[in-house]
């Protein structure tokens, strides 16, 4: 797959995902629409949102599976891409739920519901460094010019 296929399929579409949630939702129509307690507009962000972070988790599984041929310098970091974009993906994931979520928490579900997210991320940076240390960084090591080797 070629960087410029790669960032055409799933870039452009995470970004017209986003692009319309965030219009869409400014729009007074779904500004003034709602359903109970959520809005039509929350309803919109939710979707578009939603799907750029569902396109973005897509994508890095292809960039991890088949990177792009000219991306060779991306070889020993492979295995930090899919942990790295369940971060971002857990991070951005908090507000994107609290679009149709928000208005239904009380006090204490609001409280689990933090909890549960700092969870998530804490157990994800320690997946981020367990693979670091056990896959990435050999193969960072491995790549090191043998005189920069031999000078330490």
């Amino acid at each position: 797959m070629k960087a410029r296929q790669w960032i055409l399929e799933y870039g452009v579409a995470m970004g017209l995902s986003f692009l319309f949630a965030a219009i869409l939702g400014q729009v007074p129509l779904f500004r003034e629409t709602a359903v109970g307690k959520v809005h039509a507009s929350d309803i919109v962000q939710f979707l578009g949102y939603s799907g750029a972070l569902v396109i973005a988790g897509f994508g890095a599984r292809q960039l991890s599976g088949d990177p792009p041929d000219n991306w060779k310098w991306l070889a020993p970091y492979r295995a930090l891409i899919q942990p790295v974009t369940v971060l971002a993906m857990v991070v951005l994931s908090y507000g994107v739920l609290l679009l149709l979520c928000g208005p239904y928490l009380s006090k204490p579900a609001r409280g689990i519901y933090n909890w549960v997210f700092i969870i998530g991320i804490v157990t994800d940076v320690a997946w981020i460094i367990t693979t670091w240390v056990k896959k990435c960084a050999p193969l960072v090591a491995a790549m090191v010019p043998r005189r920069l080797n031999k000078a330490v």
